[in-house]
């Protein structure tokens, strides 16, 4: 996947997201599902990971899914496209319908609760 040539950097935005739409192919649920979570896993040991979410439409086939992680920064975002990540993307990739949509986007809000809810942190 190429990245975007232009340039999302401003010094006010705390976080960047990649967001994927798309379509999971009819009994391919469950495999998608393990797929995402060994992403996860890839994703974790890169440096400026801050989390991960995977959502669906309701039950049934031909699901559609969004998944958006998130990044310190734009740079760390695009860093993380390391061959091991590739790999696994074609793999992830081959349970859903083609062309599936990906963009960078800025995180304007965010708030996501620790374990202790006396932690949790927002940034505007």
């Amino acid at each position: 996947m190429a990245t975007p040539s232009f340039s999302l950097t401003r010094p006010e935005v705390h976080m960047y997201a990649r967001v994927w739409k798309l379509v999971i192919l009819p009994g391919k649920v469950e495999e998608f599902t393990a797929a995402a979570k060994a992403g996860m896993e890839i994703l974790r040991r890169e440096a400026g990971f801050r989390g991960l979410l995977v959502l669906r439409t309701g039950p049934g086939e031909g699901l559609e899914a969004t998944v958006v992680s998130v990044w310190n920064s734009i740079e760390a975002l695009r860093n993380s496209e390391t061959p091991t990540y590739q790999e696994a993307l074609v793999h992830f990739l081959s349970l859903c319908e083609r062309r599936p949509s990906m963009r960078e986007e800025e995180v304007m809000v965010s708030e996501f609760a620790s374990a202790d809810l006396d932690d949790t942190v927002t940034k505007f």
